[in-house]
């Protein structure tokens, strides 16, 4: 019924204020600065920029770490809850340290998790589209048109996400007889408008 899309060569439209990158899709943007930017309207900053920037200061923080006190902290060695290693104050950060012994992580743990999660969810976005597309591709098969229109719009919904950030609403009846007749109303008053105009 329809080819696939390539999406690799598509453009958004929403610039990074920070590297200057013009029309990036809204994958490249976390949730929250674009609920940010649709509601305040404040300059948009790119995963790659907030990734670079949270490693600098992340880097900054260490180097400048503020050393305890107390003597006994800084001799103090603890086990890292993940690799199981142990290692002194100066390779915790101090939220980490300050959990206590069994439950803090070290520095190049948490980095590692954090990248971890970053690649896990670009892999479950990627492979709901390939599902979604493998779906289209068996419902053009079968020929038959409902479950073609379904599985067609499904990925559309995926891929407009992908774009845009927003994910798709699904209506009641009753909301979507409202946002209808709220349409109509709305186009009959424009054509009014207009029609009034032009006499």
């Amino acid at each position: 019924m329809s080819t696939p899309v390539r999406t690799d060569k598509w453009a958004g439209n929403f610039d990074c204020g920070n590297c200057r990158r013009k029309r990036l899709m809204a994958n490249e943007f976390s949730k929250k600065a674009l609920e940010r930017h649709r509601k305040d309207g404040k300059p948009l900053k790119c995963k790659v920029c907030v990734q670079s920037a949270e490693e600098a200061e992340r880097k900054a923080a260490a180097a400048r770490q503020s050393l305890p006190t107390d003597k006994a902290t800084l001799n103090e060695v603890r086990k890292c809850n993940l690799c199981q290693i142990e290692k002194g104050y100066s390779d915790y950060n101090r939220n980490q340290w300050n959990k206590g012994e069994g439950k803090s992580k070290c520095r190049v743990c948490v980095e590692k998790a954090l990248a971890e999660e970053s690649s896990q969810q670009a892999t479950a976005k990627e492979q709901k589209l390939q599902e979604a597309r493998a779906k289209v591709a068996a419902a053009n098969k079968s020929g038959d048109k409902p479950t073609i229109l379904k599985v067609e719009s499904e990925l559309a919904a995926l891929e407009a996400e992908l774009v845009t950030g927003l994910k798709p609403v699904r209506m009641s009846g009753e909301e979507a007889a409202e946002v209808a007749l709220a349409m109509l109303v709305k186009d009959v008053v424009d054509d009014n408008l207009i029609g009034s105009n032009q006499r």
